[in-house]
């Protein structure tokens, strides 16, 4: 089933960001939100995953509702992963707790995995203020896939990541998405460099 968004609107300021945004994001599939800064990109991704609450519409998850017009689903009931775009780690906890925070137990080869992936082995130590902003970025992304999500909300994820760090990072998620068969939501303002992505549809904020 993936993710379904029907009918969402959302003002701010007395103007709408979003009238009557209608869209599916299917099982194993990556889809890109686009639209000029500032126009709600990242308002969209705090919606679907609770953070906002929309002025109506409605959102259902793997054929569960999050969110209709008499019921609301809180944050951390709705399994879903998130990368923010300034990390929102935990600053009083090293890389390796911020990555398992959500983790079921049982998960080892999927940490060794990812960390792997990520080019984190020698940073499983380090606190989040003795990172870099590419390290911190990864250990992000990290936590997002270990909570095994139900969809994946990725908010600018390479922005702070090299050139070899942004493709082993695209390529894991299309790995994530592709084994726990997830909807993965992108918001990037530069799609050129989204090489190792398999982009399955444009969702356009006008």
């Amino acid at each position: 089933m993936g993710l379904e968004v029907k009918n969402l609107t959302f003002a701010f300021d007395k103007s709408d960001l979003f009238k009557s945004m209608s869209f599916k994001a299917k099982k194993n599939s990556v889809n890109l939100v686009s639209g000029a800064s500032g126009i709600g990109k990242s308002t969209l991704l705090n919606i679907i995953a609770g953070l906002i609450k929309p002025d109506h519409g409605h959102i259902c998850l793997e054929g569960r509702v999050l969110n209709d017009k008499k019921f609301f689903v809180e944050p951390e009931y709705r399994n879903i992963g998130y990368v923010f775009q300034d990390f929102a780690l935990f600053p009083h906890i090293n890389a390796e707790k911020n990555m398992k925070y959500a983790l079921s137990k049982g998960f080892d080869d999927l940490f060794k995995k990812t960390i792997s992936a990520l080019n984190l082995k020698d940073h499983l130590a380090k606190m989040p203020h003795e990172m870099s902003g590419g390290q911190q970025q990864r250990v992000a992304i990290a936590r997002s896939i270990l909570m095994k999500p139900s969809v994946l909300l990725l908010d600018e994820p390479f922005s702070n990541l090299d050139s070899e760090n942004a493709t082993r990072a695209q390529s894991l998620i299309t790995d994530i998405v592709r084994d726990l068969n997830i909807p993965c939501i992108l918001v990037t303002h530069d799609s050129n460099h989204l090489n190792f992505l398999n982009i399955s549809q444009e969702i356009i904020i006008n």
